[in-house]
C-alpha cells in the first residue's frame, strides 16, 4: 500500500511545498497532492505552484507571522529552485487575446 509519503516522494513537490500548496488551497493534503503534480504537467504549472507559495509568503507577511513568513521565503525560496521555467497562464490569456486582436 503506498503512504501520502511514497505519494509525495513520487509527485515531484516535496512536504513543504505539499502543505503550502494544501493550506493555500484549503484542501486535504491528498487532494493538493494530486493538484500539484497535475499542475506541473504543465506548462502552466511551475508558475502556478510558485504562485500559491507566493501568496503563503504574502499572508504569512500581512499575519505579522515572521516566524511563518521566514519559513515560507524559504519554501519559496526551494520552489523556485525545483520548479524553474513555465509560462504564467495568466499572462497567456493576455497574450492569447491581443493575438486574437491582431488577427482580427
Amino acid at each position: 500500500m503506498l503512504t501520502l509519503q511514497d505519494c509525495v516522494e513520487m509527485s515531484g513537490i516535496d512536504w513543504d511545498e505539499l502543505v503550502a500548496i494544501a493550506h493555500h488551497e484549503h484542501l486535504p493534503d491528498m487532494v493538493a497532492l494530486e493538484k500539484a503534480h497535475a499542475f506541473l504537467q504543465q506548462e502552466w504549472g511551475a508558475p502556478a505552484v510558485r504562485q500559491m507559495v507566493i501568496d503563503e509568503v504574502r499572508r504569512s507577511i500581512e499575519k505579522g507571522d515572521s516566524k511563518e513568513a521566514v519559513t515560507a521565503l524559504r519554501i519559496l525560496e526551494h520552489t523556485f529552485e525545483a520548479h524553474p521555467g513555465g509560462h504564467d497562464r495568466r499572462l497567456m490569456r493576455g497574450q492569447d487575446a491581443a493575438e486574437e486582436m491582431a488577427a482580427e
